[in-house]
């Protein structure tokens, strides 16, 4: 009882022997904690407390040292008991309880990691897969961005287009009123021009209604004086080439003034021969033919002549016969009896055909009728230059 304290008993020593044994032969195990291996070696060298020496107190007995040493030796054996545990578990697991829970602790701390590693990753994974989509929707917007701009380069040429044709039509229609107002001017010119000609057409009508007037007077006392002198010398009448005579024209001058002073009736508005025929063409007319045309006069019956007005090449006026016959008796032959014109003449008379209208009619048989037109006869005489018909 006397002795040393069991800390410094062989047992403890092997027992701190292999507490540091172990700690070189885990080289392929997790390292003991250093801060372990420092409470364990404290634990294992501090001295106990050893007996009182006999000398000491009265009061305490060798039962009470008895009993602190039992509890001291207790306490000893729970701490080997407790060191034995650790030291088997280091032997049977390679680590002890505590690097267990550090290396839970780390594994754990490692799962994390690698958890968050498979999130960052599935995350990673998505930001691909949406960094693929925007890709894809963006190659779509600039293939349409690239349509677009072919429509609106397209729509651009066709606005070009649409406005070079807007400009022309505007070029059109300004030359269109242009052209509508010259037209405009022209057309205030003729109206200004038609109510001159209109108002000139009236005063020719009223000057021409006075001469056709006048003439009416002048052909009621022609006619009544005509009728005054055959009474007064009782002439009767003869035949001459087919037309009749009532008195010898040569014996009154005042006869042959009223013959020579006859007009065309108004709706033709062409004078005698004896006011406008040409002077020398008259003169280079045959005797006979003078003596025709001098035989025309009024006082034949209205009834039984007709009128016959022809056109010569010779002049542009044309020339007035009466013939003693009524229209539709008249032949070709009685035409040139009549005209007297010694030649080859080609004649042609004014006709209304039905289906044409006014028409030049060219009679050749003598014996023919010639055709009229109003009432009356509208010749052409023609020379023939030998041409055939």
């Amino acid at each position: 009882l006397s002795s040393s304290s069991p800390a410094h008993t062989p047992k403890e020593e092997y027992l701190s022997t292999p507490s540091k044994e172990p700690g070189r032969t885990e080289g392929n195990h997790t390292v003991q904690p250093q801060s372990l291996r420092a409470e364990d070696a404290a634990k294992i060298n501090e001295p106990s407390p050893g007996p009182e020496p006999a000398g000491m107190g009265d009061g305490t007995s060798w039962e009470e040292q008895l009993c602190a040493q039992q509890e001291q030796l207790e306490k000893e054996m729970q701490e080997t008991r407790k060191m034995v545990s650790r030291l088997q578990a280091l032997l049977l697991h390679g680590s002890l309880p505590e690097d267990e829970q550090t290396a839970s602790f780390f594994g754990e701390a490692a799962a994390g990691a690698e958890q968050q590693l498979i999130l960052i990753r599935s995350r990673l994974d998505q930001s691909m897969e949406e960094s693929l989509d925007l890709k894809r929707e963006l190659l779509r917007f600039k293939q349409e961005a690239r349509n677009l701009q072919a429509v609106k380069d397209s729509l651009q040429q066709r606005m070009l287009a649409q406005e070079d044709t807007v400009l022309q039509l505007k070029q059109e229609l300004m030359r269109s009123t242009m052209d509508k107002e010259d037209l405009t001017g022209q057309n205030v010119d003729l109206q200004r021009k038609l109510s001159d000609r209109d108002r000139l057409l009236s005063e020719c009508k009223k000057e021409l209604a006075q001469k056709d007037r006048l003439l009416q007077q002048q052909q009621a006392k022609l006619d009544e004086s005509l009728r005054r002198l055959s009474e007064s010398h009782g002439v009767s009448g003869c035949e001459n080439n087919g037309y009749t005579h009532t008195m010898d024209m040569s014996s009154s001058p005042f006869l042959q003034h009223g013959v020579n002073s006859h007009h065309v009736s108004p709706q033709h508005s062409t004078k005698s021969p004896g006011q406008r025929a040409n002077h020398t063409e008259r003169e280079s007319w045959p005797p006979s033919s003078k003596m025709a045309h001098s035989h025309s006069s009024p006082v034949l019956a209205s009834s039984a002549v007709t009128k016959v007005l022809y056109f010569t090449d010779r002049s542009l006026t044309p020339f007035l016969v009466n013939i003693p016959k009524r229209l539709g008796e008249i032949t070709l032959q009685d035409f040139k009896v009549a005209v007297d014109r010694h030649g080859n003449f080609r004649y042609h008379f004014k006709s209304l055909d039905p289906e044409f209208g006014t028409v030049k009619e060219e009679v050749f048989q003598n014996d023919a009728v010639v055709p009229g037109w109003e009432g009356k006869i509208v010749a052409w005489v023609e020379e023939d230059h030998g041409e055939g018909r």
